[in-house]
């Protein structure tokens, strides 16, 4: 499901990019960026991988990098912080998210699982609630612990099967667009903190981006970051757009870094209402502190 592209300048400036060549919002960026990236710290980190003498050799770096994101998620945003369990019974419910997100997942046995995501927790602790209108948006961040079977880099810091994710999930029913403003910035201010170059891509729905493109320019006026824009017939998984913060590496491969994903599914599978309707659900995350510290080491 390629779509086409648009490149939205960080003016607000909207551009239609004609080129058949371009496969990918990574095939977009290197068109519009010809440089290669050099490593000038000489450190090689691709291969480092996730046992327990890294961890404390790293752990210094882990804790900065952590006691940061917490800061600015919660001095920028009002949310409740929680705990849920990385073992769940499978249910139906968690079929049906499992299909959309498309992961693999550890199976303990033939009943319980271990949540590939903190979405299966969040999910399944709101299951069946009907809110109030003047209790949203509830924003609930968690540190969460997650296990995902990786065919390709495992153990790796980029794709360990284990692995640390500082997530927030929102719910609400209105302004989804303000509220997605608001998590890009602070995610724009944790990563130049940080001092983690990167670059925004976006995939989206047609019917969304024409609903939504003003507010799409605002938000790359408002970081001062261009953004590339894949425009698809129909949503797609669970999501009907999904920002990404994508950093490029000492020896030009791409991480994905922090993602901001409106989802208007998840709420009628979990039947997590607001006065007897469906709510909008915005899935959100920094980025995972394994790809974070990689990303951290390797600037």
């Amino acid at each position: 499901m390629v779509g086409y592209y648009k490149y939205i300048s960080k003016f607000g400036n909207e551009e239609e990019i004609n080129i058949d060549i371009l496969e990918s919002d990574k095939d977009v960026y290197n068109f519009f960026h010809k440089e290669k990236k050099i490593n000038c710290k000489n450190i090689y980190v691709s291969n480092i991988d996730y046992t327990p003498i890294y961890q404390k050799e790293l752990l210094k770096y882990f804790n900065y990098i952590k006691e940061t994101i917490e800061k600015e998620i919660k001095d920028g945003l009002a949310v409740e912080e929680i705990k849920t369990t990385t073992i769940l019974k499978n249910n139906e419910r968690l079929e049906e998210l499992q299909k959309l997100f498309g992961l693999q997942q550890f199976k303990c046995n033939e009943e319980y699982i271990l949540v590939p995501a903190s979405d299966f927790g969040v999910f399944s602790l709101y299951k069946d609630v009907n809110l109030k209108q003047d209790q949203l948006p509830i924003r609930l961040y968690e540190f969460a612990k997650c296990y995902r079977i990786e065919e390709k880099k495992k153990d790796s810091l980029k794709r360990p099967t284990t692995f640390n994710l500082p997530d927030v999930h929102c719910f609400i029913d209105k302004n989804v667009y303000e509220e997605v403003k608001k998590h890009l910035v602070i995610y724009s201010k944790i990563l130049k903190i940080l001092e983690i170059p990167f670059f925004i891509s976006l995939r989206i729905s047609e019917k969304e981006y024409q609903e939504k493109k003003e507010i799409i320019r605002n938000i790359a006026k408002e970081l001062e970051k261009d953004i590339i824009v894949n425009i698809v017939p129909n949503s797609i998984k669970y999501w009907e757009s999904k920002f990404k913060y994508i950093y490029k590496d000492s020896n030009n491969e791409y991480i994905q870094l922090s993602t901001v994903q409106v989802d208007y599914k998840t709420s009628n599978i979990f039947k997590i209402k607001m006065e007897g309707k469906n709510i909008k659900i915005i899935h959100s995350s920094i980025g995972s502190m394994e790809r974070l510290l990689y990303s951290y080491l390797d600037k």
